[in-house]
């Protein structure tokens, strides 16, 4: 109950005589309830104001409006609602290609969101040192589950932790299980074997791996899962970020070299560059144009099962070995959120996070196919294409470049060397040089 500034003195009604002397002859029952609706009149507009004045919002900005993301978010959304009643979440999805451009815009205009997911890459550690996020340290060792030692690495930048993990993601080739059955064809683990299997798919008017590098991730996804093989130390990508070494080593040249032998035996289907992932690639697989599909992680796998429905069976497997050796994944951070420094909720915003992340919020994590970012202890009975997702993760490399000059490079020159446009060793030197910005 909100108090009322006001002192209302009680005040006893006029008794008869007084009532005709002051009144006439109006009628007394009438009058008798003039000072209590005035006063029930003012105590509905105050104690109305003053829960206008305590209703407060928490704003939350996401891209992932794909898959079973937005569930989850609703299913943390009405538990933190109904325990802070008065409070109100309000979730906006914005498309992944304006994200960054618009958050970047209310972030200098001072009218950020209080909750807003960020991206692992180059963004993060500029965010970070930007002075327009709140660390979250101190708030992660009250309330929270305790994240991955890895992830914990992972979101911390300068000895500061900046964000909270939400889960985990691997990142895989989806294949259509019922096509690879009726032509004959096994998964390959190999270079050698995926190019064979790409060759009868041509020949059987069908694509290969449908691609969609519109959004530019994904075609640096491609050359990480590269440099998976061709660094043997898995070291060799986060010296060059810290700029121990040049990009310019062997190992990059040659995963840039594998990619671009890929595209010139048709094993990426054409018009990578002119799709985004999760409509034109994802469609070339869902109505079975393409037999295979990258990059599939846990974020979109609901969504493609809702898609696909019974017309045909499918699992994922890693991008295979460049030349002999176990198939591995690349995989890092799947959602990860952060709290804006001008937040008027913070602790509220925080509080959020809590929900997202608490053992409810695990449950609708794994319900929905998805990896937490901490220990889970709850069951595991389930498909047979979650426990693929979860024994992929624990072989998982990395897929982080945070220099935001190299990244936006790599981006870039991947569709360059896709598309044609760049040779091997002109999109390593662009590497370089963004490196020295």
């Amino acid at each position: 109950m909100v108090a009322c500034p006001l002192q209302f003195q009680p005040r006893l009604p006029p008794n008869r005589t007084e009532y005709r002397a002051r009144y006439g002859g109006q009628k007394e029952d009438t009058m008798n309830r003039i000072p209590s609706l005035r006063l029930l009149g003012l105590v509905t507009a105050f104690l109305f104001l003053g829960f206008m004045g305590f209703a407060q919002n928490i704003e939350f900005w996401s891209w992932n409006n794909e898959g079973a993301y937005p569930a989850v978010h609703e299913d943390a959304q009405k538990r933190f609602e109904a325990a802070h009643p008065g409070v109100t979440v309000q979730r906006e999805y914005i498309s992944y290609g304006d994200y960054m451009v618009k958050v970047k815009a209310v972030l200098s205009g001072g009218e950020a969101p209080d909750v807003f997911q960020i991206p692992w890459a180059g963004e993060y550690p500029e965010l970070a040192r930007s002075g327009k996020i709140v660390p979250l340290t101190d708030y992660l060792k009250k309330g929270f589950p305790q994240f991955f030692p890895n992830i914990m690495k992972a979101i911390s930048v300068d000895g500061q932790a900046w964000s909270v993990p939400l889960d985990l993601n691997t990142l895989q080739i989806a294949y259509n299980k019922t096509m690879f059955d009726q032509m004959g064809l096994k998964v390959p683990r190999t270079t050698a074997e995926l190019v064979a299997v790409s060759k009868k798919l041509q020949a059987a008017g069908k694509f290969a791996v449908a691609m969609g590098t519109k959004d530019l991730w994904s075609a640096a996804d491609v050359f990480f899962a590269q440099i998976a093989y061709t660094d043997p130390t898995h070291t060799k990508m986060a010296l060059a970020d810290a700029g121990k070494i040049s990009w310019n080593s062997p190992e990059f040249l040659k995963a840039a070299q594998a990619v671009a032998d890929y595209v010139k035996q048709g094993v990426i289907a054409p018009g990578a560059n002119s799709m985004e992932v999760f409509v034109g690639a994802e469609n070339l697989f869902v109505q079975q144009q393409a037999a295979m599909f990258y990059p599939v992680g846990n974020f979109v796998t609901a969504g493609i099962t809702d898609k696909v429905g019974d017309s045909f069976e499918w699992s994922l497997f890693p991008w295979p070995a460049l030349t002999s050796g176990e198939p591995l994944p690349t995989g890092g951070v799947a959602e990860m959120f952060v709290v804006t420094k001008d937040s008027k909720n913070r602790d509220l915003a925080v509080d959020f996070l809590r929900y997202l992340t608490n053992d409810d919020g695990k449950e609708s994590l794994v319900k929905n196919d998805f990896i937490p970012s901490s220990t889970y202890k709850g069951s595991t009975e389930k498909s047979a294409l979650y426990k693929n997702m979860l024994d992929a993760q624990s072989k998982s490399q990395s897929r982080v470049v945070y220099n935001t000059a190299v990244y936006t490079a790599c981006m870039n020159g991947m569709q360059g060397i896709i598309g044609g446009t760049l040779t091997p060793q002109q999109f390593i030197d662009s590497l370089v040089k963004a490196s020295k910005q």
